[in-house]
């Protein structure tokens, strides 16, 4: 016997925009790409323990890190939902937001996951480029498929006059070395 998919009720797709998400149906991630609507399905386990190890491991560094934060695109029915962000500001000034320009961003991290690539590689990291937010991360798969580990694919805003922002991958290293890292650091500072 087939299980039967819950219903969502929509109002008509032609007139959301970004302000109206957060009153669609709750257990579904939305985003809008150009005025179009993704609900996107709940991620695996792997890609919920990178996404928090991540906000932990930025939160002990003292920096403002979140779960599925809300970017606002250029448009009233533009946004994306990354992961993870960083936010530039207090968290108090924007409690009562949604979603967020890109300048209140200093860095966003999307977790691939592998049976729905979603442009994290491509469309994605140009998004948030174009919204000039600083740092983006991938964080991926090791080759050996570690269920406890994952790459981080750092990547930094490059500028260049006439040229389209685009990121420009600065290294790639292990979230467990990552973690070393900013552990370090806090123990030093």
């Amino acid at each position: 016997m087939l299980a039967s998919m819950p219903s969502i009720n929509l109002p008509p797709i032609e007139d959301l925009d970004v302000d109206d998400l957060a009153s669609l149906p709750e257990g579904y991630r939305y985003e809008l790409h150009s005025g179009n609507l993704v609900i996107m399905t709940p991620s695996i386990y792997w890609h919920k323990w990178m996404a928090r190890r991540l906000v932990d491991m930025l939160c002990v560094a003292g920096l403002e890190a979140l779960q599925d934060t809300g970017v606002r695109g250029d448009r009233p029915r533009d946004n994306r939902i990354p992961d993870v962000g960083v936010l530039t500001g207090d968290l108090a000034e924007v409690a009562e937001d949604a979603n967020l320009p890109g300048s209140a961003f200093q860095l966003v991290a999307e977790v691939v996951s592998e049976n729905s690539m979603n442009g994290e590689y491509t469309d994605k990291a140009q998004w948030y480029a174009e919204r000039g937010i600083p740092e983006y991360w991938i964080v991926d798969r090791t080759p050996a498929r570690a269920r406890d580990d994952a790459l981080v694919h750092l990547h930094r805003l490059a500028l260049s006059g006439a040229a389209a922002p685009a990121y420009v991958r600065e290294r790639t290293v292990r979230l467990s070395e990552l973690e070393a890292e900013y552990r370090e650091k806090r123990d030093a500072g």
